[in-house]
């Protein structure tokens, strides 16, 4: 919606400020192909700019009509296989031998169908597999400095990537990809890097089998054979969830049957709660099997990783961690499973597997630590037990979620697979790679891939001396640093002894002092004031980042490590619950009660530092009693408010205080939250305090403090997204604050009711919060308000966003759901909104189709899928990124969303008016017919949901020009003010 903004804006200035008149405003609105062709369908990696693995078999493979025989000509060889009954094929060319001569592959059928693959290049192949670490392009990262030379004209590296889907329940093995072919900037940066170093010291092609997708767990992209070979239980726990989602086992069938059970129980519960005028309850929200979402166990393993098994590469590189930060130590099983899986799969019992330990988030800092995020570097280190598999570390490197610097990364993965798999090659420096880094006879199987390892220490008096494997010519002090070339290459610190804090010292009362650091050769002799007889030794394992550490020769870090009386430590043996630290409180908000409810929305969006509340109006504070995860205190729970002397201890049960929010709310069930009213204060500058604690058999739970709150005039305004030009504002030293949506998103199916983000932990990056007024129409409308009263004015400023197509959402997505039946155009949106509510004939209806919908699915869909090993055309559950059934399946409205996200989670509020701005897309399908009536439902509404006195409605009403068949508001209740645009 583009806008004459001057005259608008100085329009609605005056007509909120009580001086109206009529302004015209102008306004105007603001996968690749199937890889098949002829009838002959190639697997995924099967395409234009392909590399094939150099000395060993290839398997060539595809699906044409039974018993068809299949011909594969490459290189001079000629093989020929014929389709079996499913349809499938394969060949397998002879080793072939590595060429940077762009060759075509022709695959001709029985029928007289061919395909021709061109620019087909044969050298060394790897797997390159993560979450978004490993997916970032390289121009995202330092490897955009790297210069990859072409061999004769021709790109020696290419890479290859599933393009057709994402994630599945069940493995496919149909689908489609493509290999990029020079265009070094969108491809995996830290594959980048490892391939470029395989290239410039093979002197052969390389080419990246790119299996990574952001935010995914390590789970996801483990095959289901993995986690069956598990021992322990929490492997077989995540196999049991696999078999239950499979239609063919006995373990799906019982728990399919328990659940279909407990739903057909809750609406004949629900029944009986209706006549008796009590709450009905929500069917299980959570079916059985790894289906907590589409990236759970398995998920991308069956949609990426499996369409190009069983594709002939030399090994794995694999880089993952921020999704299982808080999982601890079973990174060492899970990583166990994944390999195995791998291994499994590709019939490959010492295929090598090349795994990173995490990075350090941030800047980390040197305190010796035993949290979940230490403990699964731990795991990783210890699953250097897998045969044929390794670590290489970047403990050194820190930075963002995405951190940049992924050439030295890239790197060492490199040195590993250049010492193992490739002994013999004669090593030169590269740009990354300083001579001083390759072995004295040039030879790969000397080459050092490893930083230094603990291996044992000793105690001589107050000193204890600490012995490592891979420090062969001693240790040295260096920091990863941005050189000139542009990478992250350790720098040496001459005599840096003394700049290393990452070592400690426990003594015998197990507390942990900072230690003094001297490099003998290859150990370190280590001292602690207040230590005279040490008992054990941690390094780094908070991280490292770009602190000063411990190297050997070859400038590789040293991984951390922590032990006590020469025994591992760890969460589940130290006897204290937490490590304790000399001169350092343990932070209560790291551990304990505070830590567990640290996400909780003890308070709701409105309440923050530099709030502004409502002046001569009772004021209603509120906020959530259920942790962020839905479920209630064990134990005796209250909440402590106090504000502006007023103080209130309200117990968590069930009372005046107490609101138990109903399904229509919560979308998935039922909810409770604390209320408090306090009277009506006067208008003020004088910045107040809100203290709210949450008690759990007297322990502190939560607390949140707000700073700085004034009193003055609320405003609520909601805005279509536009351009608004106003001119600059004023300073307004506090008195004008403004509450900006910062959230991505600005729309969702369900109530977001305790915040505009997707997160409700209260200082999460997204959410909102109040600030003082620098500009735009909210602090221009804020000032210009301030002018006329002299007290401070808050300003609650909701602007949406706009859909892929550029549209604002129509008008009914700022209703709240149970006001869309007081709309006559929008009783059947009404009724799709009852179809989430239990108790009510639609819940049950969409409850039985939703049923049928899962037999059909497990009947039908996952069967056929499960045959053909592809996903069926055109069923219902297919898609990019594979679906199941959901409650919402059949809920097609998208009434409401606008308003769960950008209304909901103020309400109640006392304001002192509001403003709603409208545009083009809320009138220009019926030219205004249906325009009246929505917008007296949402003023209405808006009105009872906020709640307090009576606030001035303001809104905008298009005038006939803009919309011919416009009909106005009838009926709006107290006082509201039309503008005419």
């Amino acid at each position: 919606m583009k806008l004459s903004q001057t005259w608008f804006v100085a329009a609605f200035l005056v007509m909120v400020t009580g001086l109206l008149s009529p302004v015209r405003v102008w306004a105007a609105a603001a996968a690749p192909a199937p890889n098949t062709e002829a009838g002959i369908e190639l697997g995924a990696p099967f395409a234009d700019n392909a590399v094939l693995q150099r000395q060993m078999a290839v398997p060539v493979w595809g699906w044409s009509q039974p018993g068809t025989k299949m011909t594969v000509a490459f290189a001079g060889q000629v093989k020929s296989a014929a389709a079996g009954a499913d349809g499938k094929w394969m060949v397998h060319l002879d080793p072939l031998a590595a060429s940077f001569e762009p060759r075509t592959m022709t695959i001709t059928s029985g029928a007289g169908a061919q395909r021709t693959l061109k620019n087909i290049l044969v050298g060394e192949v790897w797997l390159a597999a993560g979450q978004s670490n490993m997916e970032l392009a390289a121009s995202r990262t330092d490897c955009k400095n790297l210069v990859v030379k072409p061999k004769d004209g021709v790109v020696p590296i290419r890479e290859f990537s599933i393009t057709s889907c994402y994630a599945q329940l069940q493995p496919i093995e149909k689908a489609q990809g493509e290999w990029k072919c020079g265009d070094y900037g969108a491809y995996s940066a830290i594959a980048l890097s490892f391939a470029d170093v395989l290239y410039q010291e093979l002197g052969v092609p390389i080419g990246i089998l790119n299996c990574s997708f952001s935010e995914t767990s390590i789970q996801a992209w483990t095959p289901r054979v993995g986690f069956q070979g598990g021992k322990d239980a929490y492997t077989q726990a995540i196999y049991q969830k696999v078999l239950e989602s499979d239609p063919h086992t006995p373990e799906h069938q019982a728990a399919w049957d328990r659940f279909y059970q407990q739903i057909a129980e809750t609406l004949q519960d629900n029944a009986e709660r209706v006549k008796k005028g009590e709450q009905p309850q929500a069917i299980p929200t959570q079916p059985p099997g790894n289906l907590r979402s589409n990236r759970d166990a398995t998920w991308l393993f069956n949609a990426r990783l499996n369409p190009v098994i069983p594709y002939a590469l030399r090994g794995a590189i694999w880089n993952q961690g921020y999704a299982n930060m808080r999982e601890g130590l079973v990174y060492y099983n899970n990583l166990h499973s994944l390999i195995r899986g791998w291994r499994l799969l590709w019939d490959r019992p010492d295929l090598p597997v090349y795994f990173h330990q995490f990075y350090t988030p941030g800047n980390g800092n040197d305190q010796p630590s035993i949290a979940s995020t230490s403990e699964m570097r731990l795991g990783t280190w210890l699953a250097r037990d897998i045969p044929h598999a390794d670590m290489a570390s970047q403990i050194d490197i820190g930075g963002a979620v995405h951190y940049f610097d992924k050439a030295v990364p890239g790197l060492r993965f490199a040195l590993l697979a250049l010492k193992y798999q490739y002994p013999a090659t004669p090593l030169q420096p590269t740009h990354d790679t300083p001579a001083w880094q390759m072995p004295r006879d040039g030879k790969a199987a000397d080459l050092v891939a490893h930083g230094p390892m603990f291996k044992s220490y000793t105690v001589e008096g107050n000193k204890l001396i600490v012995s490592f494997d891979h420090a062969d010519g001693g240790l040295v002090v260096a920091q990863t640093a941005i050189n000139p070339r542009g990478f992250s290459n350790p720098k040496v610190i001459p005599d840096g002894d003394a700049q290393v804090k990452l070592f400690y010292l426990a003594d015998a009362q197990r507390v942990w002092h900072p230690a003094q650091m001297k490099i003998a050769g290859d150990q370190v002799v280590l001292t602690a004031d207040g230590v005279s007889a040490p008992q054990g030794v941690s390094y780094a394992t908070s991280g490292v980042a770009f602190q000063p550490n411990l190297y050997n020769q070859a400038l590789l870090p040293t991984t951390p490590f922590i032990y006590f009386d020469h025994k591992l430590v760890t969460s589940q043996t130290w006897p204290d619950p937490e490590l304790k630290i000399a001169g350092v409180a343990v932070n209560p908000n790291s551990v304990g009660l505070l830590y567990e409810w640290r996400k909780m929305p003890l308070l709701s969006t409105q309440f923050r530092d530099n709030a502004v509340l409502q002046a001569g109006q009772p004021i209603t504070f509120w906020g959530s009693v259920l942790h962020d995860w839905g479920y209630a205190a064990k134990g005796k729970a209250v909440v402590e408010f106090s504000f502006a002397g007023i103080h209130q201890t309200i117990p968590v049960q069930p009372g005046p205080s107490i609101v138990t929010l109903g399904p229509g709310t919560t979308c998935l069930g039922s909810g409770m939250e604390w209320r408090v009213t306090v009277p009506a204060m006067p208008a003020s500058a004088e910045p107040k305090t809100l203290k709210v604690r949450f008690l759990i058999d007297g322990k502190l739970a939560h607390e949140t403090i707000c700073t700085n709150i004034v009193i003055g005039d609320v405003w609520y305004v909601a805005a279509p997204q536009m351009k608004m030009e106003v001119p600059a504002v004023p300073p307004s030293q506090g008195m004008v604050r403004v509450m900006v949506r910062r959230a991505k998103r600005s729309a969702a199916p369900c109530p977001s009711r305790y915040s505009v983000a997707v997160s409700t932990t209260p200082d999460n990056r997204f959410a909102c919060r109040w600030e003082n007024a620098t500009g735009g129409f909210a602090g221009l409308l804020g000032q210009e308000i301030h002018a006329r009263t002299g007290q401070p004015v808050g300003i609650i400023f909701m602007q949406n966003t706009v859909a892929k197509k550029g549209a604002n959402p129509p008008l009914k997505s700022w209703i709240a759901g149970p006001c869309l039946k007081t709309a006559p155009s929008l009783r059947n949106d009404y009724r799709q909104f009852e179809m989430k509510i239990p108790g009510t004939s639609y819940y049950d209806a969409n409850v039985r189709q939703y049923v049928a919908a899962w037999k059909q699915y497990w009947g039908q869909y996952i069967p056929q899928m499960i045959a053909t090993k592809g996903i069926p055309a055109g069923a219902e559950w297919g898609g990019v990124w594979g679906h199941y059934p959901m409650l919402d399946d059949s809920v097609k409205s998208t009434a409401s969303e606008t308003y769960n996200v950008l209304v909901d989670s103020f309400t109640p509020a006392a304001l002192k008016g509001i403003v709603f701005l409208t545009s083009p897309d809320m009138f220009r399908q019926d030219q205004g017919a249906l325009f009246g009536e929505q917008m007296t439902a949402l003023a209405n509404c808006w009105k009872g949901q906020f709640g307090g006195q009576d606030p001035h409605f303001f809104y905008t009403v298009p005038s006939r020009e803009l919309a011919p068949k416009i009909a106005e508001p009838q009926g709006i209740q107290g006082t509201s003010t039309a503008l005419t645009i």
